[in-house]
């Protein structure tokens, strides 16, 4: 049985508070005075304090040059992904040298080589590590990662697994009048997160069973559309409903596949996409108040990060709270595709 044995995350230096985005924004983006309305509205909301990116100053965001956002997209995401590996193998007190399997996961910018391979160089792993970049599954990627992970464990016993999920969401920040738009320039920040799995006894929690979902019809609501040579974020109002939907139907899935009781689970880890998406979570999966903490807390410190966000949940809902024997655990993430991915836990 495959077991997480470490994990860890890394965020940018600089850290921007909402009313320092808000302020710059409405200072140096050119948009109409109804869009500077919105902005004030939406920035007015509680849910995000503070966001980290991967920029020297906030002035960086106006670069327009395709080439130069590319190149930093490569060179922070890069950077970021080796901080957060590291962390993650120094907490497991273990060697690059020692991993065997290297999965990364990033939407928000394309490079090729891809960010594995170059992770594999600058982490130092071994020459003959199995690596696989998971690229354009947005912010789900991560459980399909480590799915990649467990299914390697499980094949290779007592071999060390790695997942990297990092997103520059600072690259794919696009000044426009849309909604959607307004949206994601207020949730989106930049940050990595590193898991390591081992198949075999250990204290880790066991990954003991995945599903997915992809819903088509809905793939043109979420996702990012190429304009001018750069990424826009697509964005639709109908976003909140449809996770909440496809997470109880994989849920439901889970509990059969598993025999479980929904009474079973003690803990909700879910996917932070905003606070419209979080409070249709609840509903639909009818949790009680204080079940997705940890989720709002990430939301709240970080914004939304893309596909590392739900590993930032279950380090945050960790830190919260110790686990306790036997405790069970639901993960679910959701992104372009449509699509959604879930996975119970069971600690030791």
């Amino acid at each position: 049985m495959t077991r997480l044995i470490a994990l860890a995350s890394a965020v940018p230096r600089l850290r921007v508070s909402q009313p320092e985005a808000l302020r710059f924004i409405l200072s140096r983006f050119e948009i109409r005075p109804a869009t500077r309305a919105l902005y004030r509205r939406v920035f007015a909301h509680e849910s995000v304090a503070t966001r980290h990116f991967s920029l020297t100053s906030l002035d960086e965001v106006l670069e327009s040059d395709p080439d130069r956002i590319n190149r930093r997209f490569e060179r922070e995401a890069v950077t970021l992904s080796v901080r957060s590996l590291r962390s993650a193998l120094k907490q497991a007190k273990l060697l690059s040298t020692e991993v065997g399997f290297l999965a990364v996961t990033t939407c928000t910018g394309y490079v090729c080589p891809g960010l594995a391979a170059q992770v594999v160089a600058a982490a130092h792993l071994p020459s003959n590590v199995q690596y696989a970049d998971l690229v354009g599954m947005g912010c789900g990627a991560a459980l399909p990662a480590l799915q990649a992970a467990d299914n390697f464990c499980r094949s290779h016993p007592g071999q060390l697994a790695a997942v990297v999920s990092t997103e520059i969401c600072s690259a794919a920040l696009y000044s426009d009048d849309a909604p959607d738009l307004v949206i994601s320039n207020a949730i989106f920040a930049d940050g990595s997160a590193a898991a390591l799995l081992r198949a075999g006894p250990g204290s880790g929690p066991a990954l003991t069973h995945f599903s997915s979902l992809v819903v088509p019809e809905w793939r043109d609501g979420l996702r990012f559309r190429t304009e001018n040579g750069r990424l826009r974020n697509v964005l639709v109002k109908e976003v909140p409903g449809r996770a909440a939907q496809a997470t109880a139907r994989l849920l439901k899935v889970l509990l059969d596949q598993s025999g479980w009781r929904r009474s079973d689970i003690s803990r909700w880890v879910l996917h932070a996409g905003g606070a419209k998406v979080l409070e249709a979570l609840e509903r639909g999966l009818a949790l009680d108040p204080g079940d997705l903490a940890a989720s709002h807390a990430v939301l709240r410190k970080f914004g939304n990060l893309s596909s590392p966000t739900v590993l930032f949940a279950l380090k945050e809902s960790l830190a919260r709270r110790p686990p306790r024997p036997g405790e069970r655990a639901f993960m679910a993430s959701f992104g372009a595709g449509f699509s959604a991915h879930a996975l119970f836990l069971e600690f030791p």
